[in-house]
């Protein structure tokens, strides 16, 4: 289903209202075909959550096309296409994300 942990991103949990970050990223992330996990990462100093954020699986391990720009029509420029539009709004949960929650970041 989802690979790799994190293939799009890693967000910092927040110090407070972790659980609250948590539901909203996932809930952000569902609506453009994302997938959020909290993940205990271990330190030296103590464990420390994250949060990693994967592409929608049709966005994984896409093959970069040579002629992307190019009006090139094939499968592969597609979907880069389609991972060009995902980041515009992946960008704007993150941006969101980091206001809602910047005092406790």
């Amino acid at each position: 289903m989802y690979p790799r942990l994190g293939s799009y991103t890693t967000f910092d949990c927040p110090t407070a209202h972790e659980d609250e970050a948590y539901d909203w990223l996932q809930e952000q992330f569902e609506k453009i075909g994302g997938y959020v996990r909290r993940v205990s990462n271990p330190h030296d100093f103590g464990s420390y959550s994250s949060f990693e954020v994967d592409y929608p699986a049709e966005l994984e391990d896409i093959i970069e096309c040579d002629n992307y720009g190019d009006d090139c029509d094939c499968e592969d420029c597609k979907l880069m296409e389609k991972q060009e539009a995902w980041h515009d709004k992946a960008n704007e949960v993150e941006s969101n994300y980091s206001k809602k929650f910047e005092q406790w970041l």
